[in-house]
């Protein structure tokens, strides 16, 4: 259930908004361009938005309507560490080892026990008529 701002059940929207408001005040004059809002000051954003509701905290304290509704609803991203891929100026990947021909390794045993190993390069595929002799299905 949530509370009406100002209805001082627990104390007042002004009162509880406050501190949070103070902090957010404190953060934006001291960051830098594009830095992302603090993980902790989102979770007291939403603590408040869940008791009083999201838009009249995020009217309160300025801030995005929809992104303080996502952080209370669960759905949104964290800000991402500085060591996540989408910070990263290059990525290197290394390629699989490269073969002119795929091999192919086939390992068949049937119900009395015999046992046949197959080891290809190129096509699975021309080993059919070897898998469909062990098996006893000659073409």
């Amino acid at each position: 259930m949530k509370r009406e701002p100002g209805n001082g059940r627990t104390g007042s929207f002004a009162y509880e908004i406050e501190p949070v408001r103070r902090q957010l005040e404190a953060w934006r004059k001291a960051r830098q361009h594009r830095d992302r809002i603090p993980e902790l000051l989102w979770a007291a954003m939403a603590k408040l938005a869940k008791t009083y509701g999201v838009s009249p905290v995020s009217g309160a304290l300025g801030i995005e309507y929809y992104a303080l509704k996502e952080r209370v609803a669960g759905r949104a991203r964290p800000a991402s560490s500085p060591t996540s891929p989408r910070h990263a100026s290059f990525i290197e990947v290394k390629p699989a080892p490269f073969s002119q021909s795929p091999t192919c390794r086939v390992e068949l045993e049937d119900r009395s026990g015999s046992k046949m190993t197959l080891h290809l390069e190129g096509s699975p595929l021309d080993a059919l008529s070897l898998v469909q002799a062990f098996w006893g299905r000659r073409p």
